[in-house]
């Protein structure tokens, strides 16, 4: 071990004593996901999800996505976004939890292998098969704001462990939040929003999101993939919002 990983080593063990590491979810000391917090997630299906927004119990397409327009080849979340996932986000994206980029990556990573395994004629090759990695960037403002692209960092997390390559094939134009806009408000912001700045044609994509909502987002994203000539895009994201 050089000197430098000795200093950054006696930083951490210091950093830990001065303020140890608490669960993001419940805040109780010793890991940044406790086991009692993952255990009580709310896993996703892989056989029962909508396939064009994640949705859990839609064995085919659910009502919303149902004869609507979608860009996206397959769509898959991991886990129901309330009680641990949605405090575990606001940990991670709004309190600036770094740490939790891995174990968000690890968990997406993890649905995705399982959808792969459990239901083979939906999500086959899913991410196995896959070219390369990208994510749905944040906004310039966004940027400014928190210091980081939170999807980004779960990006380069994901792909080390996948062994999938990362593209950093996107950017995001405009500044809105869009965590109040309705399933229509998100559709019609989300249009023309993105843009891609590195060669896709021909590629088989995983794009990967923190949180779905109505899915309008990561459709306008695997848009402009497809309008740059990616052969397939699949969305994967940590949680869905339902109910």
């Amino acid at each position: 071990m050089g000197a430098q990983s000795r200093l950054a080593a006696v930083r951490e063990v210091i950093a830990e004593l001065l303020s140890p590491t608490r669960c993001a979810s419940c805040e109780r000391p010793g890991a940044l996901i406790c086991d009692d917090c993952l255990r009580s997630m709310v896993r996703i299906d892989p056989a029962h999800a909508c396939l064009r927004c994640g949705a859990p119990f839609g064995d085919m397409l659910c009502t919303e996505c149902r004869g609507a327009a979608s860009d996206l080849d397959r769509c898959l979340a991991a886990v129901v976004f309330d009680g641990p996932p949605a405090r575990i986000v606001r940990a991670y994206k709004d309190a600036g939890e770094r740490r939790l980029a891995e174990r968000i990556a690890e968990i997406m990573l993890r649905a995705a292998l399982e959808a792969e395994r459990a239901a083979p004629e939906r999500y086959g090759g899913m991410t196995s098969a896959a070219d390369a990695v990208t994510f749905v960037p944040v906004t310039a403002s966004a940027y400014r704001r928190r210091g980081f692209d939170h999807m980004e960092s779960v990006a380069g997390a994901f792909a080390a462990m996948s062994g999938v390559s990362l593209l950093d094939a996107l950017i995001k134009h405009g500044s809105a939040d869009q965590r109040a806009f309705s399933r229509e408000e998100r559709l019609e912001w989300s249009r023309g929003a993105y843009e891609v700045v590195e060669p896709v044609r021909g590629a088989r994509l995983v794009l990967l999101d923190d949180v779905i909502t109505t899915g309008a987002t990561m459709n306008a994203a695997a848009h402009a993939l497809k309008e740059a000539g990616a052969e397939r895009v699949d969305g994967l994201a940590f949680a869905r919002v339902w109910g």
